[in-house]
Formats: C-alpha cells, structure tokens, sequence
C-alpha cells in the first residue's frame, strides 16, 4: 500500500534564486530581470528595477535563526539552503517536517517586487518565465505534492487572461495575484472576463493574503477616493485586516451574484478575527444601507462564508476557539520557510494546537478543507519522495 496524504500545509513558499527562471525570460529582455549581490557583511540581496535593494533575511530562514538582512540561499559549501533548493529537496523537507504536501505560493521577488518594471512587455516576460520554471521543473516532479501557484501580471485584463490561459495550459491549477485583473486596486467590469474564464478552466483563485488596496483611501470617513464608497463603508472598524476590504470590494460590485461559484483562498490571513470581523461587516451594512440606498443579496458574514476559505500559520487560539469559527472553510500552513512558520517542529505545533479536541477538526483543517479547494484525492497513493 502506497503513501496517503496525512498533514497538508496551506501555504508555504518557493524560494530559490533566480538563475532558476531568469533562465526563460527571453535574452533581449534579460539584461533587466532580478538579480542576486553578495553583501558585504554576509547573504545575498535582490537588485530589482524599480525597487530598493531588498536584501534576503525573514524570506529564508528555515528553522532559524530569523535575520532581517544577511540571509543567503546558499550553505557555506554552496550547496541550497534549507527552503531554497529544487523540486526534490523541497521534497525531502517536507518529509522532515511530518507533512505530505505544499499549497506553494511565489516569492515577493517574482510578484509585487517585479511590478515596477517599467517596460510592460519585459514585465511580463518576468511572470512568464516564473511560470514556466514553476509549471515545468518545479510541480511537474510532485504535483499531487508541489501544488504551485503561478503568477498573475497586473499590467491589465488581456495580460491577465492570457496567464491565466497560459497557466493552464501547462498543467498549473491555481494562481496568486495582488490586485484586481484589471490591474487597479479596485474592482472594475472588465475583470469578469477573468473570474469566468478562471471557472471555465477549473483555476483556482488563491491570491494569498488579499489582492487590490487592502484599506480604502479617505478623504472623509467612510468615503473611499477610489472604487465603490460603499465597500469603502463597510469595513470600518476593521480596516487592518488585508483580506476585508477585498471582499467588500467584489461583493458590493456583485461579483458573487454573478459568479456563485467563484471561490478564494486568502492564506496566511489567520482566523480568530473571523468573528468580530464578521459581525462587524453585518452590522456597518445595517448601519449604513440605508444611507447609500443599497441592498446585497446576501448578508456580508454570508457571502465571504460560502465564497472563502482562510489559512492560518501561528494561530492556535484560531483552533481552541473552533466553535465559534467556520472550521469547514480553514486551512493550516507551515509557511515555510519563512521566519513565522513551525518548519522543522509543525508535528509538534499541530499536536499541542489540537490536544484534547477531536481528531475529525484535526481532519477538516489539515486533509478534507485543502483536499476539497485543490481537488485532491485522499484515497490516492501520493509521489515517493526522491532519494537524496
């Protein structure tokens, strides 16, 4: 009998330098594409078009120290770091840390640090090229294991459409992106070509901890500069949580209405916020409809219940508090390697997180809530792990 899917984590990250996808940006285009400097003081930093120099720390820390600056993807031998080899060691890691498989979203290096590339067309040669190392030499060795997310360009709708359908193509199933399709912050008309053509091809939409503006800009209270003033409304009170005001934004602009079937994963979100946060949008609706003459079809509470799921890393007061949670839409992530994450200790997390309650909650967060977003097959036998 074969190996079964026991602990799934929900988010962790590929980290890997660059060499390994700057290898298909096209050779005119580069000479412009991220790139690594050895610091003088130790590690490495990214020099990316756009941006300050973004040194490597907190992004690969693996089982610790956590530096600020200072990190390194590489060993002193050379050989990758914890976190930042191949398809095979990432396999081996997940071994050492009790889990069966990865939700995989990209680095801030291949996303929002790349899109201040001024050059739109070697932008998204940047996306491409991630895509492509992602979909070909990264998932394809374990993608019942590796479950990639590829990157959507925010360079407008037709740049995001055609990822999407790139994607496909080559065999990825989910995608991570940080604004609305569109390209804007806020939610516009043209990004239902995105969210149908995303159902059509059984993509799922996993922008991890929100994607658009994660608070409205204000110039009086209540009263948003950009998008709908009324999704601007609804939040209020509990603007500091990313993924609120994204939803008000595709509620109010009833995107659910016409997509039902539109779903999203914010991970790395937590989740002991969900009830205040809840109520607070219910009850701001009851405060402020009457003011702007509107009315949803739903109840805020209900919409992001039916339409969400949320991961959470370092929150176990998320699960002592399952009661008064939506256990059946809450995922676990190691967020490895990352500096907040349980990496090589999430057996022990897990166990201590769950003590005492039963094992069907232990069940629903780790195996049936990711299984059932990504379609995977518990019954089946997974992918042996490669042999060093």
């Amino acid at each position: 009998m074969g190996r079964k899917y026991k602990i799934i984590s929900g988010d962790g990250h590929v980290e890997t330098p660059p060499e390994s996808w700057i290898q298909y940006v096209p050779e005119e285009h580069r000479e412009r594409a991220p790139r690594l400097i050895k610091l003088p003081k130790g590690g490495e930093a990214w020099l990316i078009e756009g941006q300050p120099l973004i040194p490597n720390g907190q992004n690969i820390t693996g089982r610790g120290p956590v530096k600020i600056s200072g990190g390194s993807y590489f060993n002193e031998d050379g050989s990758a770091a914890e976190g930042a080899g191949d398809a095979a060691q990432r396999l081996r890691e997940q071994d050492l840390d009790g889990i069966d498989a990865e939700v995989l979203f990209p680095p801030v290096f291949a996303t929002r640090a790349i899109a201040d590339v001024s050059d739109r067309e070697v932008y998204c040669a940047l996306v491409r090229a991630y895509n492509i190392f992602l979909a070909r030499d990264y998932c394809s060795v374990a993608p019942d294991r590796l479950i990639g997310n590829a990157v959507i360009p925010c360079s407008g709708i037709d740049d995001a459409v055609a990822e999407l359908e790139f994607i496909a193509d080559e065999g990825l199933t989910s995608v991570s992106f940080h604004m609305f399709p569109n390209g804007s912050g806020f939610s516009a008309p043209e990004d239902d070509q995105f969210w149908k053509r995303g159902l059509e091809l059984g993509v799922k939409m996993s922008p991890h901890f929100g994607f658009g503006a994660f608070s409205p800009p204000m110039n009086s209270v209540g009263l948003g500069l950009g998008g709908d003033p009324f999704a601007a409304t609804l939040p209020q009170r509990v603007n500091a949580i990313p993924p609120l005001y994204t939803m008000c934004q595709l509620m109010c602009a009833g995107v659910w209405d016409r997509f039902p079937d539109l779903e999203f994963y914010f991970a790395e979100t937590n989740a002991s916020w969900l009830p205040w946060g809840l109520f607070v949008l219910d009850d701001n609706y009851e405060i402020f409809r009457g003011a702007y003459d509107r009315k949803l079809e739903r109840k805020p509470s209900e919409y992001i219940l039916d339409q969400c799921y949320f991961g959470i890393i370092r929150d176990p007061k998320a699960i002592s508090m399952h009661e008064h949670l939506p256990f059946d839409r809450l995922m676990f992530g190691s967020d490895f390697p990352h500096s907040v994450g349980s990496f090589p200790n999430t057996m022990r997390f897990l166990d201590e997180c769950f003590d005492g309650l039963d094992d069907g909650l232990r069940r629903k967060m780790l195996l049936e809530n990711p299984a059932s977003y990504y379609g995977l097959d518990l019954d089946a036998d997974i992918t042996e792990t490669p042999t060093a």
